[in-house]
């Protein structure tokens, strides 16, 4: 491609070597002499005319002409790759010595991307039409990376390979990535529908999930699911972060992850999970009566025999809870267990629904059924659990009427009593 364009030649041969000493650190005195020392000079003296006096046309012709020039390096890479491994292959050497270990040494890549390249590099010798293309900088490193992917599998199809590639290649001229991995899945679906089932059933083979617990203790999420695992999962996340209230702020990812916990909460809500131990799953707090006071010097609440919560956190998880009373003498032995009862009963709860309808936040219209029985006098301070001593709030609303320690410490706080 021509885009009618030249670049001074006339810069002083001094200042252009010493530009090109900046841009490519001395090498192997071979690389110092042409081709490659052409190359070097011809990047510095477009580097040092420089994008600022360029209109946007001129800048994007130049990005279109530095993308095909860097595609058909990469290209140029592949086939170097794919020369030292198979000489490696022909006279096995240690592993420390493998193609895989000098892309992790010499180019820093991860060992995953260092294998993938060279994975790239060897299925590109048997793609005549994939390897030209890539070349002149017609195709992407990221659609090289689904045609190779694609062309990986079809030894578990019908179909003809040189057909297959053909189409892809073609049809990577007016695709991006993730649209190529689409029409390629349609292709071999299509071609061959046992193909496309086997395929769909490896990927549901592949899901997995971790959940593991910080030090700090948080937990991180990590996992795959299969298309349709996938799409359920998104679509119920959705449905929970259609109804947004007015005031908030928070970003996506942290309204996902809230979302995410709320159907946890419905699920326990509902009661419908198998027992364990004698009894429903159920998130179990606990804290000592000073903690749920907030009284100076009292110790954290517990989550599920793990992680440490703050006592205004167990205030509010509190408010509507199963309670059972423990004493215990001052070395934590358990003296006596008393009977497990609702903070707000069941009968409660469905009042407070008719009275309140919605969120008692200011502009806030979340439905009940997505509510908290919040008490305005904490039943650890000597609050009644009666009609009006309870309000509705959402997760996020109810969240904000807990972070209590600067009231209490202001002196404004209710006065401290036994319930």
């Amino acid at each position: 491609m021509h885009f009618g364009k030249c670049y001074n030649t006339y810069m002083r041969s001094a200042s252009l070597k010493e530009l090109v000493k900046s841009i490519f650190p001395p090498g192997p005195s071979a690389y110092s002499h042409p081709p490659f020392s052409s190359v070097e000079m011809g990047l510095a003296q477009i580097e040092a005319e420089g994008p600022d006096q360029l209109s946007a046309d001129s800048l994007r012709d130049d990005l279109e002409w530095l993308s095909r020039v860097q595609r058909s390096v990469e290209a140029m890479c592949a086939i170097w790759l794919a020369e030292l491994d198979r000489r490696e292959r022909e006279a096995p050497l240690p592993p420390s010595s493998s193609c895989v270990q000098w892309l992790e040494d010499t180019l820093h890549l991860t060992p995953n991307a260092a294998y993938a390249q060279l994975r790239t590099a060897r299925q590109l010798e048997h793609l005549p039409r994939t390897m030209p293309a890539f070349r002149s900088g017609e195709l992407s490193g990221q659609q090289v990376s689904v045609i190779c992917q694609a062309m990986g599998q079809l030894h578990k199809t019908r179909l003809d390979p040189a057909e297959v590639e053909s189409e892809l290649v073609t049809a990577a001229h007016y695709l991006d990535p993730w649209q190529l991995h689409r029409h390629w899945l349609h292709l071999r679906y299509q071609a061959d529908q046992e193909a496309g089932l086997e395929a769909e059933e490896e990927q549901r083979r592949r899901r997995w999930l971790r959940l593991l617990q910080t030090w700090s203790g948080g937990y991180r999420l990590e996992g795959e699911l299969d298309a349709e695992g996938g799409a359920t999962f998104k679509t119920a996340l959705q449905g929970l972060m259609a109804t947004l209230p007015k005031d908030d702020t928070r970003p996506s990812p942290e309204r996902r992850a809230d979302a995410m916990v709320e159907m946890a909460w419905r699920c326990l809500e509902a009661g419908e999970l198998p027992e364990q131990g004698g009894e429903k799953p159920h998130l179990m707090l606990t804290a000592e009566l000073s903690t749920l006071r907030l009284e100076p010097g009292s110790r954290m609440a517990e989550l599920d025999w793990g992680p440490l919560v703050t006592g205004e956190t167990a205030r509010r998880i509190g408010c509507d809870a199963a309670i059972t009373p423990v004493i215990v003498d001052t070395n934590g032995e358990v003296l006596h267990v008393g009977r497990s009862s609702r903070s707000v009963s069941p009968r409660m709860r469905k009042a407070l629904n008719l009275r309140d309808r919605r969120c008692r936040w200011p502009g806030c219209s979340m439905l009940p059924h997505r509510c908290e029985a919040h008490h305005v006098r904490h039943w650890a301070d000597g609050g009644s659990t009666d009609l009006s001593n309870l309000r509705l709030y959402c997760r996020l609303h109810h969240a904000r009427l807990h972070p209590e320690n600067a009231r209490y410490r202001a002196g404004a706080g209710i006065q401290l009593s036994a319930p």
